[in-house]
């Protein structure tokens, strides 16, 4: 994270690094990127870089959590509505939210992906955080969810938080390249698409009906037909 003196910086300037930096961190990967770029772009000298942050590590890290921020106050007005909508809703509105947000930010978008896609070493750890606090997220609403009725209570919720996790942000990755990116009625037929695979296998049912869509034992009891 930033040192002391950085955010002694005017917020002016304390902005005008970060936009550098997230210029400088979209346009390239995380190994090539350079710090003479940004503080180019930033007009300030290099040695005042090294009095803000320890190094180009510590300037990505501070990125993804401004970055982290913003994306929360995007999703604010489906999270405060999210104890009155029902699980499978709430998925699709935060599909809906979480594609607004990139198309209103491609160079978030395109650190995102880099994030994920090229994997570097220095950046396993925060990878590694973002995703457990994303399947946090999710574990609780299903649990909520499976508290309501609203989902099968035989499914393994751990599993299907991180399934969650990584499929929410495939699926915008899917829409943005895949489906045209527009926000349009396009977009909210694939966010349906999605949600009524879903409920297909998650959705509470009747038990008579769910045992007879339960798969077959992989291993047969002795006399049992296979």
């Amino acid at each position: 994270m930033p040192k002391p003196t950085f955010f002694n910086l005017p917020a002016e300037k304390q902005e005008q690094i970060f936009r550098a930096a997230v210029a400088e961190f979209a346009a390239h990967p995380y190994a090539a990127a350079a710090i003479n770029r940004i503080v180019a772009r930033a007009g300030i000298a290099k040695g005042s870089f090294y009095q803000y942050f320890h190094d180009k590590k510590d300037l990505f890290l501070y990125c993804l959590q401004r970055i982290g921020e913003e994306k929360m106050a995007y999703l604010a007005p489906v999270l405060q509505r999210a104890q009155a909508l029902s699980f499978f809703d709430l998925l699709q509105e935060l599909f809906v939210q979480g594609v607004r947000f990139v198309q209103d930010h491609p160079a978030y978008g395109a650190i995102g992906r880099r994030l994920v896609v090229e994997r570097h070493p220095d950046l396993d750890a925060a990878l590694r955080e973002v995703s457990a606090q994303g399947e946090v997220f999710y574990r609780d609403r299903l649990e909520q969810a499976v508290a309501r009725g609203e989902i099968r209570d035989d499914v393994d919720l751990a599993l299907l938080a991180f399934l969650l996790n990584r499929l929410s942000g495939l699926l915008v990755e899917y829409h943005l390249e895949r489906a045209g990116g527009a926000y349009d009625e396009q977009m909210l037929a694939t966010a349906g698409q999605f949600i009524r695979l879903l409920r297909t296998g998650m959705e509470a049912r009747p038990d008579a009906e769910r045992r007879a869509a339960s798969y077959p034992s992989p291993h047969p009891s002795q006399g049992e037909a296979p």
